[in-house]
């Protein structure tokens, strides 16, 4: 007889929360046992939609085997350090905290509980990311990340925790290197006491330059990537989840009346293996965390850089 499928506790009913609630419903390797929210008509709809009970009490999280936290994110420490009391593995989205010192807190309760803890970085998921990655046969020279959006309404998260630190997480894989990357420079424009734009260039122990932009100031949504090798340059857009590369070959002056440039280049367009929407994908994740195929130490140890790095870029208050 197979083992039952888990029962997870969402808290949160508000966007993410709901797009949350959706895939685990859907999942068919998970049940959806309690939605948590302090908001009791929001919470009720959803949980009458999808079929599962509601309370606006963390502690209904008892009765499930795991936790997806998906609050504002100024209330992850506290909840994040409750629901890691009670034993219960622990997906938050992202980021884990806005602030360094809090982050480190929970990741180390997570270590000295021995409670799987693992962050939103859902772009990690992509089926783009993982391409690329798995393409990738040489340290890269050169990451260039772009990640623009139009304004948020009523948001109070600085635009380098909410958007530049998943440039920052896929430099940081992409880059696969030993140590963390110094910021060599970075830059910000607050508007309405929140900071919208930011961009920033780490420098990395291989030699690797990153150069990642991030902006809540934009009139469309771009999800863009280049990341250029000795050999070769991957060309990735998120959001179509497609991948080009390049390899150039050789390149000439062709004189006459008009002269004119010629270079002769590869073109590759790989096929991009869709398993899933990536909050899909990452929920399975999630569950292989829980039942031990994920290591655990594995997953803590990649929570805190990206969020080390953000809190380096992130300008005073």
């Amino acid at each position: 007889m197979g083992r039952a499928s888990p029962r997870l506790a969402l808290i949160g009913a508000g966007a993410m929360g709901s797009n949350h609630a959706r895939v685990i419903a859907e999942s068919g390797s998970a049940q959806l046992g309690v939605i948590i929210d302090t908001d009791a008509a929001r919470g009720t709809a959803l949980a009458e939609q999808l079929g599962c009970a509601f309370s606006v009490e963390l502690d209904a999280a008892r009765t499930c085997d795991a936790v997806v936290l998906a609050t504002p994110t100024r209330l992850h420490a506290q909840q994040a350090i409750a629901l890691l009391a009670l034993g219960k593995p622990l997906l938050v989205e992202k980021p884990l905290t806005p602030q360094i010192d809090e982050s480190r807190t929970l990741v180390d309760e997570s270590r000295r509980r021995d409670v799987p803890l693992m962050c939103g970085f859902v772009e990690r998921f992509n089926p783009a990311v993982t391409t690329v990655r798995s393409m990738l046969d040489e340290t890269p020279v050169h990451i260039v990340g772009l990640r623009h959006s139009p304004r948020t309404p009523r948001t109070t998260l600085s635009v380098v925790f909410d958007l530049l630190i998943h440039e920052i997480d896929l430099a940081l894989r992409y880059a696969s290197s030993p140590s963390h990357p110094r910021v060599v420079s970075s830059a910000a424009t607050t508007g309405l006491d929140v900071t919208e734009v930011a961009d920033c260039i780490l420098s990395f122990d291989t030699g690797c330059i990153a150069t990642l932009s991030a902006s809540r100031a934009s009139q469309r949504k771009v999800r863009s990537q280049i990341i250029e090798t000795g050999h070769a340059l991957y060309e990735v857009d998120l959001l179509r989840q497609d991948v080009t590369v390049f390899r150039h070959r050789a390149q000439e002056l062709i004189g006459g009346a008009l002269p004119s440039y010629r270079a002769e280049t590869v073109v590759d367009i790989p096929f991009v293996r869709h398993g899933g929407e990536p909050l899909l994908l990452q929920l399975r994740h999630f569950l292989l965390l829980i039942d031990g195929t994920v290591d655990c130490e594995s997953e803590r140890d990649s929570i805190l850089p990206p969020h080390e790095v953000a809190a380096a870029v992130e300008p005073p208050r």
